[in-house]
């Protein structure tokens, strides 16, 4: 478990900043998603981690915080193991630990906009347009190298029983097991270390020594000789890697003499055994982002990838040619299948840049999935992700965000607190004995008072407040404080001030009392005020706006911190003043 992300003088994140220390606890394999306002640092955190190479953070000058390349920039991720241990992973100009323990990988929006000069008389017009540049899915292209295999050639090698081998060359064409053989070069390796090549050689005299068919030979290896083989822990590695494919083997015995013959290749020449492996892992990521491309988008047939100066890229069309949402979402695919590809340890993080945050309801439905098919492929092979989407968008109130399973982090941890006597009658506003009169007298506009001490006591509130002219002074006073720009006010209360101010003066532009009437006992503020214009008053837009915060601010949903991040938005601090 991640417990912490500190980000030090790296973009808009400086040390001791309130946007530099990411403190919660992240689990893997969850869609982790952070919200933050725009201008808070979540492009900050993208460039951190997109700096992270694998020796140090290689930052560009004017990524540096506040452009002074002076200041050392550094990572530093806590983590938690099973045992309760928190150790921390650092990573600055000079060295990285992080990397020992995690890949990492970071998607964000590839549109740029490109300057273009035009010389039209004597005068130089410039004009700006949208632009993708390729992208790269893998930089270089290895070399063409095959995989020097004669299944004769390690007969011969393993004697006279030579014929209990059984031909490998499925295996080595089956480019996903390969490309998982990749990670255990050093496995390959210690095969032919002293002390298993010693039992892997009285392995093969004691078999030379039988005699019999091929399939005598296997079934005398499954009687009498699986616990040595067992004991081999390199060969019984790469065995259990061959399990998990289907290459039509039925017996351990078949299996094991497979992985002896992968350890023979490998250690024969290891050189070109692993360019092999990387021509045969080319060769399937090519293919992947071929038919991924092809089953997503129909429609634009030269949406493929491209070998081009030495590497595979993908040209997408120009802005003009196919719609944003179509675009962002290609450009979206290509990057998450080429963090697919990279992200190999059993630890990873992924940071997905406020991609989502243009997206229509179709094109983010189609996003969310990818994202939901590669945190289910970690899962499966026994990896752990941490898949962090960083975005302005409040998933409380954009139902298009639909991760089943998703952790949203609000970054922005402002001070203000709702109090806990009014979160009380939040939780509680619905109860039958309450939930009418609260409405009408508490938490919208009424002249009149009302006195609900009995329901309180019986629904352990805070009994003075029961009486609503006395819970209208402690709504009074934190909106003082919020108008004074006082930190420690309760951002409900500021919302239920503002409704109730809102009503309050469109109220008193009706003068017909049937009519007061009505208004009052209308429900919901926002058809209240339409009532009150169909009545002749006049409601300025700037109250309907504001309904998006003091509608969302008195239905309590553990969203304090994201109420009072709206509160605290320059402009919304205007519109409230204009009321």
């Amino acid at each position: 478990m991640i417990k912490k992300i500190e980000i030090q003088n790296i973009k808009g994140i400086g040390v001791g900043t309130p946007n530099s220390i990411i403190e919660f606890d992240l689990y893997p394999n969850k869609p982790l998603v952070f919200v933050a306002p725009n201008g808070f640092g979540k492009s900050s955190i993208a460039v951190a981690f997109k700096s992270l190479k694998s020796t140090r953070i290689d930052l560009n000058k004017e990524h540096y915080y506040q452009a002074n390349d002076s200041l050392i920039p550094q990572i530093i991720i806590s983590i938690e193991d099973g045992s309760g241990s928190v150790s921390q992973l650092v990573a600055n100009n000079s060295t990285n630990s992080i990397s020992s323990k995690f890949d990492h990988f970071v998607i964000n929006n590839q549109v740029f906009a490109k300057a273009k000069k035009n010389r039209i008389g004597g005068n130089v017009i410039a004009s700006a347009k949208l632009e993708i540049p390729e992208i790269v899915l893998i930089n270089t292209i290895p070399e063409n190298k095959v995989f020097s295999y004669s299944p004769a050639a390690e007969k011969i090698k393993v004697g006279n029983n030579g014929k209990a081998l059984s031909n490998i060359s499925n295996i080595l064409s089956s480019k996903r097991f390969i490309y998982e053989l990749s990670n255990y070069f050093a496995i390959l390796g210690r095969i032919n270390g002293e002390r298993e090549k010693a039992r892997i050689n009285s392995f093969i005299i004691d078999l030379n020594a039988q005699n019999g068919t091929k399939d005598y030979l296997l079934n005398w290896i499954e009687t009498n000789k699986l616990s040595d083989l067992n004991q081999a822990q390199n060969l019984t590695q790469i065995k259990q890697i061959i399990d998990k494919y289907d290459f039509g083997f039925s017996r351990e015995s078949e299996t094991y003499l497979a992985a002896l013959q992968l350890s023979s290749i490998y250690n024969a020449d290891s050189v070109l055994f692993k360019k092999a492996c990387k021509t045969s892992a080319y060769l399937l990521q090519k293919q992947t982002f071929k038919e991924l491309f092809e089953s997503f988008n129909s429609t634009w047939k030269e949406f493929k990838p491209k070998e081009k100066d030495g590497s595979l890229i993908i040209q997408v069309p120009k802005v003009n040619q196919i719609s944003n949402g179509q675009r962002d979402v290609l450009c979206f695919i290509a990057l998450l299948q080429k963090a697919r590809f990279k992200l190999k340890k059993d630890y990873s993080i992924l940071i997905v840049d406020e991609i989502f945050d243009y997206l229509d309801d179709a094109n983010l439905i189609a996003a969310q999935y990818y994202v939901t098919k590669f945190i289910q492929e970690f899962k499966e092979e026994g990896k752990k992700i941490y898949p962090i989407i960083l975005t302005h968008l409040n998933p409380y109130y954009f139902k298009n965000y639909a991760f089943s399973k998703q952790k949203t982090f609000f970054l922005d941890k402002r001070s203000a607190t709702i109090n806990p006597h009014f979160r009380k009658i939040l939780i509680n506003r619905n109860d039958i004995s309450i939930k009418d009169d609260l409405a009408k007298y508490h938490l919208h506009f009424q002249p009149n008072d009302v006195n609900l001490r009995t329901e309180f006591i019986a629904l352990s509130l805070k009994e003075t407040w029961g009486e609503s002219n006395l819970f209208k002074v402690f709504v009074d006073d934190e909106f003082t404080k919020y108008s004074l720009n006082q930190s420690d006010y309760d951002p409900f209360a500021v919302c239920c001030y503002i409704r109730k101010k809102i009503e309050e003066k469109i109220y008193s532009q009706i003068s017909d009392p049937a009519h007061q009437v009505t208004f009052l006992s209308t429900y919901k503020t926002k058809e209240k005020l339409r009532f009150a214009e169909s009545t002749g008053a006049n409601v300025p837009e700037v109250y309907y706006l504001l309904g998006i915060i003091y509608n969302d601010g008195l239905h309590y949903k553990n969203n304090e911190v994201a109420i009072a991040g709206k509160l605290e938005n320059v402009t919304i601090r205007k519109m409230i003043t204009e009321i």
